[in-house]
């Protein structure tokens, strides 16, 4: 038994190894297989593409580029960036 901090009881060996799509457990057919391993590439496909962002948010904001993650994300995701308003790094869209 594995305990998680966001649940109130531990989380079962077997739970855990189907959360973490391991096509080598058990006896999954190859299908199954197929399926853990798709689901596995696109999460680390996921984290890497998240620490990647992390890292230049930390670049950025070392070499006084952005102020603050907010200036970041209005780089990076204008459309969130503020609610309402436009960002300050949004290019003119009116050609």
């Amino acid at each position: 038994m594995i305990w998680n901090q966001s649940h109130a009881e531990p989380i079962d060996d077997d739970q855990l190894n189907l959360f973490l799509c391991d096509e080598h457990y058990g006896d999954l057919t190859d299908e199954q297989k197929t399926v853990a391993r798709q689901g596995r590439d696109e999460m680390r496909d996921v984290y890497g593409a998240a620490l990647c962002r992390m890292m230049l948010c930390e670049e950025m904001l070392r070499r006084n580029m952005v102020a603050d993650v907010n200036v970041y994300r209005s780089v990076f995701y204008p459309e969130s960036a503020t609610e309402g308003g436009d960002s300050p790094w949004m290019l003119n869209r009116a050609g």
